[in-house]
């Protein structure tokens, strides 16, 4: 008899299905056991611990691989730019779990631009988790939206781990229960994967419900999801909540407000903070924040900048150290990772008969070393030209310069929002409504329409 409160399995692959125990498979213990790329097996795995009081794990989400805006090809590799960018700070971070011997890896989804990685960004991910397993640290995936494909049956992008089998490598596409081993003994992992809606659909009690009902359905099982783990939980084991999920109360980066906001389903911190869990860890919003103290409900936001709405933001990860046995106490430290910086030079050269020499000023006072630069700048109608050469060579200690962009100002007219190249999809819908105050009245739908273009067109871009 099926468990009251647990859902029914669906006939198709779900990450709202029912959710599973498991433990880690018998042959993870085997003393037969061969790690590629390790010389001898790790003690700990031969020899599970009943745990040592403290264990430490590194939080990280967001990878994003194959995003290639504001970069170009770097010829001595033949890698995008931004992919280096990208791959640097995710061995940053690796750096650090290697070097501080930390137990256990936690990847809160996304771990790249598209749930179809070409080869290249593939091969690089993998060399990332050899690491890991050459130094005998597991690693926990849970998917996240854009792991995950639009269509039924196909895999997400993190699959191949799962089909490969590999050590220590624990991927996670359905709400489940597990107990991974690590150095300092036996952690509960309670993986909650992105809740895609469009599964949901294909179930004949969902099919006919209108977005906003689908996402507080979504809301409503993902939550009982949450408390049914927590109810089966050994509480003389650590135990961590792992979920790829739109928190209500998250704050967002600036392009991603718009793109995110009343287009996806949305838990409330309440039912993320568990107190059966130690620590939650998440993954989907960019921005690093701490929603909750008791138990630590923490984004590690986005390891890299996306785009400019990202600008202010600091990047990293989180190292969490989860100590006692009866009682325990988890501590939260971020991890900040050399992100490219990304810089916005806004000059007012209103007045002056000829910008070209405000220009110059503010870059000079502006630090662009190496950094990702757009440079915006106000005239008025009938100023002399900008000198473009010498604002470039003001410019050439930047790692690229997006845009040079203009704004003209007529002396006898109101000035309106101007529209850039370099805008998001939601940025450019947000300035289009600051001229057309008519539209105020349908401006919620128009962002909602907006964001999810914006996403599918993210999402299916590279399956054409």
């Amino acid at each position: 008899m099926r468990k009251k409160g647990c859902f029914r399995r669906f006939d198709r692959p779900s990450t709202l299905a029912v959710v599973k125990v498991t433990s880690p498979p018998r042959h993870w213990l085997s003393p037969s056991l061969f790690l590629p790329g390790l010389s001898h097996h790790p003690p700990w795995l031969l020899s599970p611990r009943i745990g040592t009081g403290s264990v430490r794990l590194l939080h990280l989400a967001d990878i994003h691989l194959g995003i290639e805006n504001y970069g170009r090809l770097d010829p001595s590799t033949g890698l995008h730019t931004r992919l280096q960018d990208f791959l640097r700070c995710l061995g940053s971070l690796f750096d650090y779990a290697i070097d501080e011997k930390l137990d256990l890896v936690l990847l809160a989804g996304d771990v790249y631009r598209t749930p179809t990685p070409n080869p290249t960004w593939q091969r690089e991910f993998a060399g990332q988790l050899r690491r890991l397993r050459q130094a005998g640290i597991p690693i926990a995936i849970v998917v996240g939206n854009h792991d995950t494909p639009a269509a039924m049956g196909r895999a997400t992008s993190v699959d191949v781990f799962t089909a490969l089998d590999l050590p220590l490598t624990h991927v996670y596409r359905r709400p489940e229960l597990a107990t991974i081993e690590t150095p300092s003994g036996p952690l509960q992992i309670a993986a909650l994967p992105w809740p895609t809606r469009h599964w949901l659909k294909t179930v004949d009690d969902y099919r006919d419900l209108s977005p906003e009902q689908i996402h507080k359905e979504i809301r409503r099982i993902c939550g009982a999801q949450i408390q049914q783990m927590a109810s089966q939980l050994d509480e003389t084991l650590p135990a961590v909540l792992m979920a790829h999920v739109a928190a209500a109360e998250a704050t967002y980066s600036g392009a991603e407000r718009t793109a995110l906001i009343g287009n996806d389903p949305t838990l409330l911190t309440g039912q993320l903070a568990n107190p059966s869990f130690d620590y939650v860890a998440l993954g989907h919003v960019h921005k690093y924040q701490q929603l909750s103290q008791n138990p630590p409900v923490v984004y590690s936001g986005s390891i890299e900048r996306v785009d400019f709405g990202e600008e202010g933001e600091e990047k990293g990860g989180c190292e969490v150290s989860i100590e006692g046995t009866t009682s325990r106490h988890t501590t939260v430290r971020f991890l900040p990772t050399p992100a490219r910086p990304m810089v916005t030079i806004d000059v007012d050269a209103r007045g002056m008969e000829d910008p070209t020499e405000r220009i110059l000023d503010t870059i000079g006072k502006t630090n662009i070393e190496g950094a990702i630069v757009r440079c915006r700048y106000q005239a008025d109608a009938g100023a002399a030209p900008m000198d473009a050469v010498l604002v470039r060579e003001a410019l050439a200690a930047a790692h690229l310069v997006a845009s040079i962009l203009p704004s003209i100002s007529p002396r006898e007219r109101q000035r309106r929002a101007t529209m850039q190249h370099d805008l998001s999809m939601g940025e450019a819908l947000d300035r289009y409504l600051e001229n057309r105050p008519e539209l105020e009245s349908h401006s919620q739908s128009l962002r909602q329409l907006a964001g999810q273009l914006e996403q599918d067109l993210d999402m299916h871009g590279d399956q054409e």
